[in-house]
């Protein structure tokens, strides 16, 4: 499986006015990320909210791209820790 390094990435609402959340490529340790989470930004929570899922982007009319998290690997996915809001 390939190893990714813990970047974490934004999740912004459809029309960018608002976060939605966080994700980094890989599966990561949850205490790890949640912690860098809060490092990075103003944001508090625990590692309870953190999940590890399967996520496919794809581009949106606006010119960003559309997170689409998946239960199983399809192709163009990839493994990824997110936490929602």
């Amino acid at each position: 499986m390939k190893e990714y390094p813990l970047e974490i990435e934004t999740i912004i609402e459809f029309e960018g006015f608002s976060v939605m959340g966080y994700y980094s490529k890989g599966h990561h340790n949850k205490e790890l990320f949640i912690n860098e989470v809060m490092k990075d930004y103003e944001y508090k929570s625990d590692k309870e909210k953190v999940i590890h899922t399967n996520i496919k982007l794809s581009p949106n009319p606006e010119g960003g791209m559309m997170i689409n998290c998946r239960k199983n690997i399809c192709k163009g996915s990839f493994i990824a820790t997110v936490i929602e809001f």
